[in-house]
């Protein structure tokens, strides 16, 4: 049996949540958006209830995850 289109999407979604620009940080720590295959991620360090940015080049289609990089 194939899988569906859901499912098959499901498998390459990111694990915890996502925000996007103008959400405000829920903790205090570093963030990372993936721009694609050819440009690297983008890091920032934003401390509780700051505001997410833009990513360079994306716009409002930015999306921000948390990650365990310390400093």
């Amino acid at each position: 049996m194939m899988a569906g289109l859901e499912d098959i999407l499901a498998r390459y979604q990111p694990y915890g949540p996502t925000f996007r620009p103008g959400d405000k940080a829920p903790f205090s720590g570093t963030f990372v958006c993936d721009r694609g295959t050819m440009l690297p991620p983008v890091r920032v360090q934003l401390s509780k209830g700051e505001e997410f940015p833009e990513a360079e080049g994306l716009g409002e289609h930015t999306r921000w995850r948390q990650t365990n990089i310390q400093g």
